[in-house]
C-alpha cells in the first residue's frame, strides 16, 4: 500500500477529485455526503450511511446483492478514479504497471469478500472500469474540470456534496 499514499497536498486533491469524478460520471452522486482534504485518506470523500448498508429486511436477497455490486463497483471506481486523476491529471504521466497490478489485487480481494465474484468476474470489472476511466481522464475537457476541482479544494480544503456537484457539473456537458 505504500505505493498509494499522497506524495503531497497536491496529490491529496488530486486523489479526491478522482474520487468525486467517478462517484459522478458511475451515477453515484447521490451517495455523496461531502469532500474534506484534511481528513483521514480514507475518508476525504465522505459517503452517505445508505453505501455502508445495503441490507434491509424489506428487501429480496436479489435487490440486496445487485446493490452490494453496485456499491463494490462504485468503490473500485473510486479507487481507480483516483490513481488515475493523480497519475494521469496530477503529475502528467500514465500509471505505473506495478500500481495497475495493485490496483487489480485490491479489486479482486474486494470483490471475493464483498460480493463472492469469482477472480474472472472481478477482472472482467476492474478491465472494463480501467479502461473507461483512463479514457474519462485523458479527456482534455476532463482534465480542465479536475485542475479546476483541485485546485478549489486545495484554496476551500473541504467542499459540501452541493458544492462538489457545482463545481463538477460541466462534466454534464462534455
Amino acid at each position: 500500500m505504500e505505493k498509494l499514499k499522497y506524495t503531497s497536498e497536491s496529490d491529496r486533491a488530486y486523489g479526491a477529485t478522482g474520487m468525486a469524478i467517478g462517484l459522478v460520471i458511475y451515477d453515484g452522486d447521490e451517495m455523496l455526503a461531502s469532500v474534506d482534504i484534511d481528513a483521514d485518506p480514507n475518508d476525504m470523500v465522505a459517503l452517505s450511511p445508505e453505501f455502508y448498508f445495503a441490507g434491509n429486511p424489506g428487501v429480496s436477497a436479489k435487490t440486496a446483492w445487485n446493490q452490494i455490486l453496485k456499491n463494490y463497483n462504485l468503490g473500485i471506481s473510486m479507487l481507480i478514479a483516483n490513481v488515475m486523476c493523480r497519475h494521469l491529471v496530477g503529475q502528467r504521466h500514465t500509471v505505473p504497471d506495478d500500481i495497475v497490478e495493485l490496483l487489480r489485487s485490491l479489486a479482486s480481494g474486494e470483490g471475493r469478500d464483498s460480493c463472492e465474484l469469482d477472480d474472472d468476474e472481478t477482472e472482467r470489472l476492474f478491465n472494463k472500469n480501467y479502461t473507461y476511466l483512463q479514457r474519462v481522464f485523458s479527456h482534455r475537457g476532463v482534465q480542465s474540470v479536475a485542475h479546476d476541482f483541485a485546485a478549489t479544494l486545495l484554496s476551500r480544503r473541504s467542499l459540501s456534496r452541493h458544492e462538489v456537484l457545482e463545481q463538477l457539473s460541466a462534466l454534464n456537458m462534455l
